[in-house]
């Protein structure tokens, strides 16, 4: 048992480390596991998917709502990042995070509170557009 105990607690280390390393973009259980398996762990997904719904629970990921045919994304959060509060711009190209917790996004929750009496949630909120590097890319290849 005790062999079983320290092998969990690898591999959520192991899972843990992964996130914070990719802070910066929206990471899915199956890239932790590829991570995983190249760094010679055997886990299965679903083991993935627990550990990354405690995490949510402890607010250390965000979860990102799946689209329609895609897998529910994650990110590591920084306990001071405030995510609840702030909308994020997602690239969709490279998956890169940018959180948008500036005076300006006050503004406009203030705006659509009061002109159209609409709350936003923010928390797992995303605006999907392509970053700086991405849209060079794009225009290199042009």
């Amino acid at each position: 048992m005790a062999r079983s105990s320290g092998y969990r607690t690898r591999n959520r280390e192991m899972m843990l480390e992964y996130l914070k390393e990719n802070r910066e973009r929206t990471v899915y259980a199956s890239d932790i596991r590829q991570h995983m398996i190249a760094q010679g762990a055997n886990v299965n997904i679903t083991t993935i998917y627990r550990f990354l719904d405690k995490l949510q629970e402890e607010h250390k990921v965000l979860k990102y709502a799946s689209e329609k045919g895609e897998s529910t994304g994650f990110q590591y959060i920084d306990e001071e990042t405030g995510c609840e509060d702030h909308l994020h711009v997602k690239c969709a190209c490279c998956g890169r995070v940018v959180h948008l917790n500036c005076g300006f996004m006050d503004e406009i929750k203030e705006h659509l509170k009061h002109h159209h009496n609409f709350e936003l949630q923010c928390s797992g909120s995303s605006l999907f557009g392509l970053c700086e590097t991405c849209r060079e890319k794009e225009k290199n290849h042009s």
